[in-house]
């Protein structure tokens, strides 16, 4: 999920807690935002940002840990350690299956397993999963200036509502991948909850179609050309290539141009063709005799 979502979702949770139980308030609000701090990795620039995103801090063991420390710290300076620790695991923990269930990848195990895993279930933005927490957010807010304390109905229900949507969202996405065996990715539209974007990776061409999950009725968006075969092991010297090839099952090269200077080849992750985004879109120059250049890298 984006940070304003989880932040939406940490106000949510810890408001019915604030007046009653601090601790855990504050601690389950914390930890509901503080795994995407690893955004900050982007500082030392995008291989470093692709590297660490959605790892180590999202990583369950080390979330654990984590927990187990902070309550430590938070009893020695008088506070409720056990209810300090327990919001906070639950936050970060929450907020890892969250993401979980988008499309990016989660190294859940980490550091007993680098692995990255991700169920496809809602894509990282979803209209039903924001338009839910902006109005229990508002609901939330109007109560605290109200009374001075979130009420928990709205808590209650914001969850209940949630955990039936994802869990619906999980029911789909299995159906739709029943309908369509021959996809290596279904992506979660943003906007339809039926509706997946998959691809179909047939060698020097990629098939991208949209699938109804429901009636497994499904159509083609397009087809796609790649140059994989003759260009990716020129391009693995390139450690932005080999990163979002890990990441992505349908990262190809699309396109060739030659020029004076040598062949202008570009890359793309083809599961978020159809969300016009350039996420991780690349561009190189493979020089006669000389080393691949990097031109330009989307991040």
């Amino acid at each position: 999920m984006d940070i304003l979502t989880h932040a939406g979702i940490a106000v949510i949770g810890a408001a019915p807690f604030l007046g009653s139980h601090p601790e855990i308030a504050v601690s389950f609000a914390a930890g509901s935002v503080l795994p995407d701090l690893d955004a900050l990795s982007r500082i030392f620039g995008k291989r470093a940002f692709l590297s660490l995103h959605q790892t180590w801090s999202h990583a369950i063991p080390v979330q654990a840990a984590l927990s187990v420390l902070a309550g430590g710290l938070a009893q020695s300076i008088g506070l409720n350690g056990l209810q300090f620790g327990l919001g906070l695991f639950v936050g970060l923990a929450f907020h890892t299956f969250l993401d979980l269930t988008n499309t990016l990848g989660v190294t859940v195990l980490a550091p007993i397993s680098r692995k990255r895993f991700c169920l496809e279930w809602v894509f990282f933005i979803d209209a039903v999963v924001l338009g839910l927490t902006l109005v229990a957010l508002s609901l939330s807010i109007l109560d605290f200036f109200r009374r001075g304390e979130g009420a928990a109905w709205v808590s209650l229900i914001f969850f209940t509502v949630l955990a039936v949507y994802i869990a619906t969202k999980g029911s789909l996405r299995l159906r739709a991948g029943s309908f369509a065996q021959d996809a290596i990715s279904l992506m979660p539209s943003a906007l339809w909850p039926l509706r997946f974007f998959g691809v179909v990776d047939a060698k020097s061409r990629v098939e991208l179609f949209q699938i109804n999950a429901v009636t497994g009725s499904r159509s083609l968006l397009g087809e796609q050309q790649v140059f994989d075969d003759i260009y990716a092991p020129l391009l693995a010297e390139i450690p932005e290539f080999r990163l979002m090839k890990s990441l992505s099952p349908a990262y190809h090269v699309v396109s060739v141009t030659k020029t004076d200077a040598g062949e202008c080849v570009r890359c793309r992750d083809l599961r978020t063709r159809n969300f016009a985004t350039t996420f991780g879109d690349l561009e190189a120059l493979i020089p006669p005799g000389k080393p691949v250049k990097l031109i330009e890298f989307h991040v």
